[in-house]
C-alpha cells in the first residue's frame, strides 16, 4: 500500500506529461483533484476516452498487473506463465484497448457539467 499510492500519483503525472503536446493541460500536482475534473470535464467525448480510459485507467491497470505477476515471478516463486509475449499482449488488449475504452464510455455518462 505504501508503493501504490506514490506510484498513482506518478501515473497521473506521467500522463499529464503525455498528453501535453495534444492541447489537453491536465494538473501536474498529485492532490490537484478539483482541478483535474474541471479539466475532464472540459474534455471532448474522443479526448476523455483516450485520455481517462485507456492511458489513465487501462494503461495503468495494465502497468499494476504486469508488475504484480513479475513480482510475484520473481520474489514468491509463482509461475511465469502469466509473462510470456501472449500473455502480456492478451493482457494489453484487454485492459487498455477493452476495459479503457468501457471506462471511458461509463465515466463519461456518469460525470456532471461544469461548474
Amino acid at each position: 500500500m505504501f508503493l501504490a499510492f506514490p506510484l498513482f500519483f506518478l501515473w497521473l503525472a506521467v500522463v499529464s506529461v503525455m498528453v501535453r503536446p495534444f492541447g489537453v493541460w491536465l494538473p501536474l500536482g498529485p492532490l490537484s483533484f478539483a482541478k483535474r475534473k474541471i479539466a475532464f470535464q472540459a474534455l471532448t467525448f474522443t479526448q476523455h476516452l483516450i485520455i481517462r480510459g485507456v492511458l489513465l485507467w487501462g494503461c495503468g491497470v495494465f502497468i499494476v498487473i504486469t508488475f504484480s505477476h513479475y513480482l510475484e515471478w520473481k520474489y514468491f516463486h509463482g509461475s511465469s506463465d502469466s509473462l510470456t509475449a501472449g500473455n502480456l499482449l492478451w493482457r494489453f488488449v484487454t485492459y487498455p484497448l477493452v476495459g479503457g475504452v468501457l471506462f471511458g464510455l461509463i465515466s463519461w455518462n456518469g460525470r456532471s457539467a461544469p461548474r
